[in-house]
């Protein structure tokens, strides 16, 4: 029996996603296992409190009411756990991929041979996410190497799904200038890839010049700039997949950066808080649901 880790970061505590996530279909040959890595109480005010201007919504615009959908029911800490979530709490360091390394302190990575490593404001749009990704039943977009123009872009081509990947990431838009620098909030890595990283824990620390924040004890979410030394570490992780000779061995969803048919991925919490640079954001999510 193979094993998947799905690794949370609980911090927004969408009970949308603790509940389409626990509901996903099971996939033969594999147990799924889930663990919640937690920097703040999901019954703490400050989580209940950040989210009542949209559970409290009632108009029609897409993007916020998808944020309700999120956040319409605050989910408690038993209600996690009756859903088959590990509840672990955790200080709150660095983001991202950090979940992982506060994870494999208590657990032996070897015991597992996938991990998806996703943050908690995302809102799951399938329940066929493993299904479809272990038994091949989809194709991905992979780079083709000898494309590369720019800073970190490729040219995409379809392949089918033969599991020879090492790093799958949600989506992938090649217009934007660092296109192959993976956002972090929806990813799959395989336990080789692990294997081959220092300690076998991903880079955390680099502050690229930005200062690494630390926010162990706090309980209140920052907008975009208050975290932005945090997005150092995805460039840091992106150049391990160039020295590793990784590039090859990664694939995307779809062809839309943090848009696909299985996840739409949130920033700082919700849907509609869309400060990103990636014009697609808003188009592409309305044409999930308009199909």
């Amino acid at each position: 029996m193979k094993k998947l880790a799905v690794i949370a970061s609980g911090w927004h505590y969408s009970s949308h996603f603790y509940e389409k996530i626990a509901k996903q279909q099971k996939v033969e040959g594999w147990d799924i296992e889930l663990f919640v890595i937690s920097h703040r109480h999901p019954e703490h005010k400050d989580t209940i409190k950040e989210k009542e201007h949209v559970r409290n919504y009632e108009g029609k615009e897409l993007m916020t009411y998808l944020d309700k959908v999120m956040y319409e029911t605050p989910i408690t800490e038993k209600e996690i756990t009756d859903l088959g979530w590990t509840y672990i709490e955790k200080p709150n360091t660095i983001g991202d991929m950090e979940v992982f390394n506060q994870w494999s302190d208590d657990y032996n990575y070897l015991d597992y041979d996938l991990f998806l490593i996703t943050h908690d404001d995302n809102f799951i749009l399938s329940d066929k996410i493993f299904k479809d990704i272990l038994l091949n039943n989809i194709e991905l977009h992979k780079p083709i190497i000898e494309s590369k123009y720019g800073n970190h872009q490729f040219k995409t081509q379809l392949v089918d799904n033969n599991l020879d990947w090492m790093f799958l990431d949600n989506g992938y838009s090649e217009y934007i200038a660092k296109a192959f620098t993976p956002r972090g909030s929806f990813s799959f890595y395989k336990k080789e890839l692990i294997d081959l990283l220092p300690n076998n824990k991903f880079n955390m620390y680099e502050d690229g010049g930005t200062g690494i924040v630390n926010r162990e004890g706090k309980t209140n979410s920052v907008g975009h700039e208050g975290i932005s030394a945090w997005n150092t570490h995805a460039g840091t992780f992106r150049n391990a997949l160039y020295d590793l000779d990784l590039v090859k061995h990664t694939r995307w969803l779809s062809s839309t950066k943090r848009v696909s048919n299985y996840c739409i991925e949130g920033e700082r919490g919700f849907i509609s808080n869309n400060n990103c640079g990636e014009k697609h954001y808003k188009t592409s999510v309305k044409q999930i649901f308009e199909k």
